[in-house]
């Protein structure tokens, strides 16, 4: 995707660009910030207090990438056969190049096989595992992008009440059915398998840029976003002291809080991305649209500058994290935008990494 202003693409939904960019800046502080939440014992509990405040605010980042992308898929009238071809061609490369970068990487061993048997030993492990942990979205993605022609049917037929009854069958038997199995005893049987997962925060996100943002829903979600994300870094803590095994629930993606924080942070950012682009500001345009091109390679390759940054510059576990993590992600964020710049601009590359 090319840089372009207004005035070369006057459709394009500029508020979109500021979201995607806002969920991949969080997504970084999301990792930085969780290396410091995963170590109460081993910090001062003022260090692990700030990263745990940084954590909570970056749990809205992959849901955010989510809605995006279906608020600006869903209602694209393409093919069946340019939808999966442009898609996966997309992202099944990437896919493939950067898991098979990142097992090199993890594992040095790999110099005793021979080529047949490592490319066959990384071939069964990608179908089984992420070569790295941040690459788990993939797999939720092209699970997204198999049912997406389906709920563009209901798009197409202006059926808005079937988008709003799966996503209340989505929410019932996901997070509500996590948060009672979570609270009893008890394990629900009733199980829609993927219906349960991430395509419920795809098709909320086309619905939500349907409803008019007045102020009384901003003043809402600003209010809604405020209890949820205390709510979900006290509980945090709470049980990171008491029983550290369980906080996990209140992390976790789908639970029921981060669905709120969520929802929430999307309706506040797309008010703040139209009233910022309400009015024409090139530059600042060019700039979006160009740092969202690079956020799909990104995303892929600062999992990478992380680890160099934190072995050989700064790490965020280091006092006071309340300004080192901050510093850890601004600086990968910056050394991941300038290493996909200069990818971009070489061609037989360029595929891998927009």
């Amino acid at each position: 995707m090319q840089a372009m202003t207004s005035t070369q693409s006057p459709s394009r939904h500029l508020w979109a660009d500021f979201v995607r960019n806002i969920g991949i800046l969080l997504v970084i502080l999301g990792h930085v910030s969780g290396m410091v939440v995963q170590r109460l014992d081993k910090i001062p509990v003022g260090d692990w207090m700030a990263g745990n405040v940084y954590n909570v605010i970056a749990r809205a980042c992959v849901p955010l990438l989510f809605m995006v992308s279906g608020a600006l898929l869903l209602p694209r009238q393409e093919s069946l056969g340019d939808f999966y071809r442009k898609r996966f061609q997309r992202v099944i490369f990437p896919f493939i190049f950067w898991s098979v970068l990142y097992m090199l990487w993890n594992n040095a061993g790999y110099q005793n096989y021979t080529i047949i048997n490592a490319i066959k030993t990384m071939g069964i492990y990608i179908l089984v595992a992420p070569a790295e942990y941040h690459l788990w979205f993939m797999y939720e993605l092209f699970g997204v992008y198999m049912l997406t022609p389906l709920f563009r049917k209901a798009v197409d037929s202006r059926r808005e009440d079937l988008l709003w009854y799966f996503v209340a069958i989505w929410f019932l038997f996901g997070p509500l059915k996590r948060l009672f199995q979570f609270l009893t005893p008890y394990e629900v049987i009733f199980d829609l398998g993927y219906l349960n997962g991430y395509i419920g925060y795809f098709v909320l996100g086309y619905l939500l840029t349907r409803i008019p943002t007045g102020k009384w829903m901003i003043w809402a979600s600003g209010a809604v976003y405020l209890l949820s994300a205390v709510f979900t870094g006290y509980m945090t803590f709470y049980y990171f002291q008491t029983r550290p095994g369980m906080t996990t629930y209140y992390q976790y993606l789908l639970g029921i809080n981060i669905v709120f924080l969520s929802v929430s942070a999307y309706i506040l950012l797309k008010a703040a991305g139209d009233a910022i682009f309400s009015v024409p500001r090139p530059r600042l345009e060019k700039f979006a649209v160009g740092l969202t091109s690079a956020s799909f390679g990104m995303y892929l390759v600062h999992v990478f500058v992380l680890n160099f940054v934190r072995v050989n510059l700064v790490s965020p576990v280091d006092s006071p994290s309340v300004y080192t993590i901050p510093l850890v992600t601004a600086t990968v964020f910056l050394i991941s935008w300038v290493i996909i710049a200069i990818l971009q601009k070489i061609p037989i590359l360029r595929s891998l990494v927009a």
